[in-house]
């Protein structure tokens, strides 16, 4: 490493506190947040945790993108922090900085929010390794929306699947079917199907063999005509769990829009989601199945 290259690294070291502090207040302004949603976010999220919290909690909600950037990823990292503000169920750390992804800073969180990052936002292959690493010794990943569409194979292999394509654009409303009604994750969310509007994703890279899937399009009561819906098999997940390693992981596909952050129980979801990946709250077991591998032939960009 030459000599200015590491000044950089003792420089960021110094001033990561100084940093994460000024994106969390720049990223905000700079967005926009109106404060009628961030009252409306604040009005929709829970009041209480969906589990017991052990034990103090830090969330590291990473929120760079490098691709397409949406443009409401400040409002899915004010809905992050918001449910851990006011059910105390952990503190949220808002960042875009990839220091946090060097080892001393991510040795501090618990789990990792990944929040609608598209693209390449971690190219660094020590970063990579930090953060498969970090999940697989015991810690969480977390995926919103667009964390499913990152050129990255280690990390899609990790989070359980590839965003390929979205046959329904923003403004479409799919039915969303519950795989497993009594799922502590699915408390508060729904009864039954529910209507959900947003855009919304398909996968590859994709097995119910590696993951719990637990939402997915109900294809009797959704539109299958639209372009490049390609799976016969009926595959269509939308959320799920899985463990990596020591490590848990939850992954949503639900927040295009903006309004999906201040619909109940999308935020119960999310709460959930984020407690399960933490350690608080646990799945009860599952009858093992044997589901058929779905994979488009892809390849993968270098970075």
């Amino acid at each position: 490493m030459k000599a200015s290259s590491w000044a950089r690294t003792a420089i960021g070291g110094v001033l990561v506190v100084v940093i994460v502090h000024a994106t969390v207040a720049v990223g905000v302004r700079a967005a926009e947040v109106p404060p009628q949603d961030m009252e409306r976010i604040r009005s929709a999220a829970p009041a209480e945790p969906a589990a017991r919290v052990a034990k103090p909690r830090k969330v590291l909600v990473f929120s760079r993108a490098d691709g397409f950037v949406h443009d409401t990823i400040p409002w899915g990292a004010a809905a992050v922090r918001i449910l851990g503000e006011k059910t105390g169920a952990y503190t949220a750390v808002l960042s875009d900085d990839l220091v946090m992804f060097d080892r001393e800073p991510l040795a501090q969180f618990d789990a990792v929010v990944m929040n609608n990052n598209c693209g390449n936002p971690i190219v660094d292959l020590r970063r990579r390794a930090n953060l498969i690493e970090f999940v697989r010794s015991g810690r969480g990943l977390v995926g919103i929306h667009c964390a499913a569409h990152l050129d990255w194979p280690e990390y899609i292999d990790m989070l359980g699947g590839y965003s390929i394509d979205h046959p329904w654009n923003a403004g479409s409303t799919v039915t969303v079917k519950l795989e497993e009604p009594g799922h502590p994750l699915l408390r508060g969310v729904a009864t039954s199907s529910f209507p959900h509007t947003d855009e919304v994703f398909i996968f590859d890279h994709f097995s119910r063999n590696k993951v719990r899937v637990l939402l997915s399009i109900d294809t009797e009561k959704t539109d299958m005509s639209k372009p490049g819906v390609k799976r016969a098999c009926g595959n269509f997940p939308l959320s799920w769990t899985r463990a990596y390693g020591k490590g848990r992981v939850f992954y949503s596909a639900f927040g295009h829009q903006k309004d999906v952050y201040w619909r109940p129980n999308i935020l119960q979801h999310y709460l959930a989601g984020i407690q399960f990946a933490l350690g608080d709250l646990d799945e009860t077991p599952k009858k093992v199945e044997t589901y058929q591998k779905v994979e488009t032939p892809r390849k993968w960009e270098k970075p």
